[in-house]
């Protein structure tokens, strides 16, 4: 019997495309098999969750780019604003790092005629500009 040594060619080949499928993943080079996963409409729906939790966030004010809202359970002012793609929630010195929302290109906050309702435009990555009505009167109900 004769005492083999290495790898016959058909088990270097699949160690290849094994190799080359993990890096595939790992680099993320194909944007379209990538693309689904960041316009989930559930991570959507879950940020303005978030931000409408009863008897948590009550509207203070928006200078356009930044809303802040006061924090009724730790009594303490709070931002959402845009830094590098991604919403998050910070306190009012911009510390702390909640993210809500990642791959946003560009967010605006109006205040409305009505008193804690607030009309939030965003714009994510690819995707037509959303609307969408916040009540942030911050009330347990």
């Amino acid at each position: 019997a004769m005492n083999r040594h290495g790898f016959t060619l058909i088990e270097a080949v699949l160690a290849l495309v094994v190799a080359s499928g993990l890096f595939l993943l790992a680099t993320g080079t194909d944007r379209r098999l990538v693309r689904p996963l960041q316009h989930d409409p559930v991570a959507w729906y879950q940020a303005v969750r978030v931000l409408e939790q009863p008897g948590k966030y009550q509207f203070c004010s928006t200078t356009g780019t930044i809303l802040k809202l006061w924090d009724q359970q730790r009594q303490t002012t709070v931002h959402v604003s845009l830094h590098r793609q991604i919403l998050k929630l910070t306190n009012s010195r911009g510390q702390g790092y909640y993210p809500l929302l990642k791959h946003v290109v560009a967010v605006k906050w109006q205040a409305t005629p009505y008193s804690g309702l607030v009309k939030m435009t965003i714009q994510q990555e690819g995707l037509p500009s959303q609307h969408v009505l916040l009540d942030l009167r911050g009330k347990d109900s």
